[in-house]
């Protein structure tokens, strides 16, 4: 029985890093100076980097780190983007508590 509990531990811990990444494409909303957006974006490390637009371009981010499924950066231009995430899971705000 111990042994199996030994092997059991690792294993649980190695899926558990999978289920809980937040890298990925989420579903957000985006808003800049010219309004608001319903569009996906990429999350890399806990931060968002690209916005993927409907009419197929992509806009580049920085800084936008994501606390409590909102982030804010800025884009090629120095343009504020707010990011508001969809159905993200926040690893780092359930680390903190």
């Amino acid at each position: 029985m111990r042994k199996a509990t030994l092997t059991t531990i690792p294993l649980l811990l190695i899926l558990s890093c999978f289920a809980f990444s937040d890298d990925g494409t989420y579903d957000a909303t985006v808003t800049t100076d010219s309004g608001s957006y319903s569009v996906s974006v990429e999350v890399e490390d806990g931060e968002v980097t690209q916005v993927h637009w409907p009419n197929g371009g992509d806009m580049s981010v920085s800084g936008a780190e994501i606390s409590g499924g909102e982030a804010t950066g800025v884009n090629s231009r120095g343009d504020s983007v707010s990011i508001e995430l969809e159905d993200y899971n926040d690893v780092s705000e359930e680390s903190e508590e």
